[in-house]
């Protein structure tokens, strides 16, 4: 790639960036005005209105990007505040859904909600300055290069939380290594979902000996079990009764529901009675997704008007955050995004409940998680709609195999769990208790291969 100096490649991306604001303005206030989209969101994120903080003590920041990353790093936050009782908790969003699931969620835990500005070089000084975070922890996602380097330079103790990165991502970012390599560096800790994670955040520069595979916090978030109180209140709301098979398709995207509409009125052949819970991924597909289930003749409700399933054929779970209570209603799962090349969403919420839970072959977002839930005997592989529509029928009619895979699920899960409390420990004793790590040096000067 030849010689790199990251000084001027960081002045470029910031001048790029920040050239780049009227465009960017331009096309919040076009969607704002057409959609409603972008609209409380962007003023924060373009600089144009400012939150406020709590104004005394220590503080911490976490950011999560969107609704996925917020609902995991529930227990890390309810573990954090009792570790740190009187510190103000700070919680940013870069998504207008994000940022509601956040409130919904953490409300008693956290002390404020914003959304997180773009990445304009004098917009996150400014918030830095604001908050003046003790600690700031990233969750998975959404890094910027002007953030990381002016927490380090006013120093925050900063965290990487559940890192995880993805084959054709280290591939992407391994050739700008040297663009990368000062801002993974000027992480305190990295804690990563898994060893390989762990040696490809190694690999792009982060810190030598703080880079840890400390587990998956997300099984910490999805083994939060649904009481019985709470099953009985959701089968009453949903008119879906104790009795009924259900299997549920979470998270499904657009190219998945045809096939899955089509498996649906196949098993119904054998268990006339049968419903389906269809998740969409994307909530505002609803409408769409009731022509389709119509067009094969089916009778739909919705969640999102208070429909009840009660002789309804299809169930659209059109809303967002109930994705997880409602696996605990079904008997199988589906993991959506991995009938087309998505890469699948997460497939531990499905078995949490001690379901089995089926998905495509392209499951390439979680291949670590692939692995273990099919060794453990309750994840399963299809390839095709028809495998899925013969495994689903062969599954719900032996009730042997049912209690089989009940139990392998409940032996998973024995095992696993726990990485949200030791993580918050650690957060607490290292960024606390002690004074932080020195910062290595050289992230603005012009970087070599080692």
């Amino acid at each position: 790639m030849g010689e790199w100096c990251f000084k001027p490649a960081r002045f470029l991306y910031s001048m790029g960036l920040t050239l780049a604001w009227p465009a960017l303005y331009s096309f919040y206030a076009a969607k704002s005005l057409q959609s409603g989209k972008y609209r409380r969101n962007h003023p924060f994120r373009m600089g144009l209105e400012e939150p406020s903080f709590p104004r005394e003590g220590h503080r911490v920041w976490i950011h999560a990007l969107s609704v996925g990353e917020t609902l995991s790093v529930v227990p890390f936050v309810k573990a954090l505040r009792h570790l740190l009782p009187r510190t103000s908790i700070c919680f940013s969003s870069s998504t207008e859904t994000g940022h509601d699931m956040a409130v919904r969620h953490l409300g008693p835990w956290v002390d404020a909600f914003f959304f997180m500005p773009h990445d304009f070089p004098w917009l996150v000084k400014r918030y830095v300055s604001l908050i003046q975070p003790r600690v700031f922890v990233l969750v998975e996602t959404d890094l910027w290069p002007n953030l990381a380097l002016e927490l380090k330079k006013q120093g925050a103790c900063t965290v990487l939380l559940n890192g995880r990165l993805s084959h054709d991502s280290f591939r992407r970012l391994v050739r700008w290594k040297r663009f990368w390599k000062p801002i993974y560096a000027s992480f305190q800790w990295i804690f990563t979902q898994s060893e390989m994670d762990r040696a490809r955040y190694e690999a792009l520069g982060g810190p030598k000996g703080r880079v840890q595979a400390r587990g998956n916090i997300k099984l910490d978030a999805s083994f939060e079990k649904v009481s019985t109180g709470e099953i009985s209140e959701l089968r009453t709301a949903a008119g879906i009764g104790p009795h009924r098979r259900v299997w549920i398709a979470g998270s499904t995207h657009a190219g998945e529901e045809e096939l899955l509409l089509a498996v649906h009125a196949g098993l119904r052949k054998a268990f006339p009675d049968l419903l389906l819970v269809l998740a969409p991924r994307q909530v505002h597909r609803s409408p769409e997704l009731v022509r389709k289930a119509e067009e094969q003749g089916f009778q739909v409700a919705l969640r999102s008007k208070g429909e009840r399933a009660q002789g309804k054929d299809v169930f659209l779970l059109d809303t967002l955050g109930e994705l997880r209570k409602f696996y605990a209603l079904g008997q199988a799962a589906f993991i959506g995004g991995s009938f087309v090349p998505f890469g699948g969403h997460n497939p531990l919420e499905a078995t949490a409940q001690l379901i089995p839970a089926f998905w495509g072959p392209h499951l390439f977002n979680f291949r670590e998680m692939e692995e273990e839930l099919v060794q453990a005997g309750c994840g399963f592989v299809v390839s095709s709609k028809e495998e899925l529509k013969g495994r689903l029928e062969a599954f719900f009619r032996g009730r042997e195999r049912q209690v089989e895979v009940l139990e392998k699920a409940a032996s998973f899960w024995s095992t696993r769990g726990g990485a949200s409390g030791r993580i918050a420990r650690l957060v607490f004793e290292e960024c606390f208790l002690k004074e932080p790590p020195p910062q290595t040096p050289g992230s603005a000067a012009c970087e070599g291969e080692e």
